[in-house]
């Protein structure tokens, strides 16, 4: 986020190696899909494992809700906030400042490249991160780097496979099944990948693996249907999406403010539904195994 009146959009932020590209480039769109989450929902198969006194990093933290959540935990020990938008961190060293944790710190880099010396690191997540890579394998393998023998990693992130959305004939249906997917999928990302994380995980050198399936981003009722609505109308507004998809071919120009509608109709319905599972992964460095 940043100084920016929130109508206005941005270029999305890409990693210094490789060009990553982030798909949701509305400032407001950001914070509210984002902002709200919390680690005991979002992550809760990491809590167990982590302990006070951990150096813990957290890459792609964005506005640092999750982060923040770790850094209580881990705290004294440092927490480390990595992405690649300047904006968020200043709003998740805002928060950081209200919630009176002085053990957090929020840095821009690249999960590609960490600014961390050989197993230096006790902890880390990328939550919703290696998602919107192109390399995926190549980000794991940079964690594995950075974590101390006896670390552990954590990895979530949504499976485009297992979106559900009702009613199947809505406007929102359109946008999640058929046109995300191929937004993402021309920006780079990796939008059906997760379920094999426990594989690539093994790739990347870790010593075990363990998978797990989180449901915590579902909409059921009218205030998180309207929500989620707002947010998918905000991005559908984005210039840089609107080319996209009519460059692609995907949505013709005379489609889009009947689209962007219809989502905020969907938004309104007593029977809306979405929701989308996220495979998760546990990786741990064995004690004895340097990274390679």
């Amino acid at each position: 986020m940043s100084d920016e009146p929130a109508s206005e959009s941005r270029e999305a932020p890409s990693t210094e190696a490789g060009g990553e590209t982030y798909s949701i480039t509305d400032e407001q769109a950001q914070v509210e899909y984002v902002g709200v989450r919390r680690a005991a929902r979002w992550v809760p198969f990491f809590l167990p494992y982590l302990r006070s006194g951990m150096k813990l990093v957290d890459c792609g933290c964005g506005v640092g809700s999750i982060t923040l959540d770790l850094a209580a935990i881990v705290a004294p020990g440092e927490t480390i906030g990595i992405d690649q938008d300047a904006a968020q961190l200043e709003l998740a060293r805002a928060s950081a400042a209200e919630r009176g944790l002085a053990n957090a710190r929020f840095e821009v880099g690249s999960i590609y490249a960490l600014p961390f010396a050989d197993g230096s690191i006790n902890a880390a997540l990328a939550h919703t991160l290696l998602f919107h890579l192109s390399d995926p394998l190549r980000a794991l393998k940079e964690l594995r780097r950075v974590l101390a023998p006896g670390g552990i990693v954590a990895i979530s992130d949504d499976d485009y496979h297992t979106w559900v959305i009702t009613p199947e004939d809505s406007a929102m249906h359109r946008v999640m099944a058929e046109l995300a997917p191929q937004v993402l999928v021309a920006n780079g990302a990796s939008p059906f990948y997760s379920g094999n994380l426990r594989r690539l995980l093994l790739e990347a050198g870790f010593a075990r693996t363990e998978g797990f399936a989180v449901a915590a981003e579902h909409y059921g009722n009218l205030s998180e249907t309207r929500r989620f609505a707002g947010i998918v109308h905000r991005v559908l507004q984005t210039p840089d999406m609107t080319a996209l998809i009519q460059a692609r071919g995907w949505v013709q120009p005379g489609e889009i403010e009947p689209l962007r509608a219809g989502v905020l109709e969907w938004g309104e319905r007593p029977d809306a539904f979405a929701a989308v599972m996220y495979c998760a992964a546990l990786g741990w460095v064995d004690a004895a195994t340097p990274a390679t």
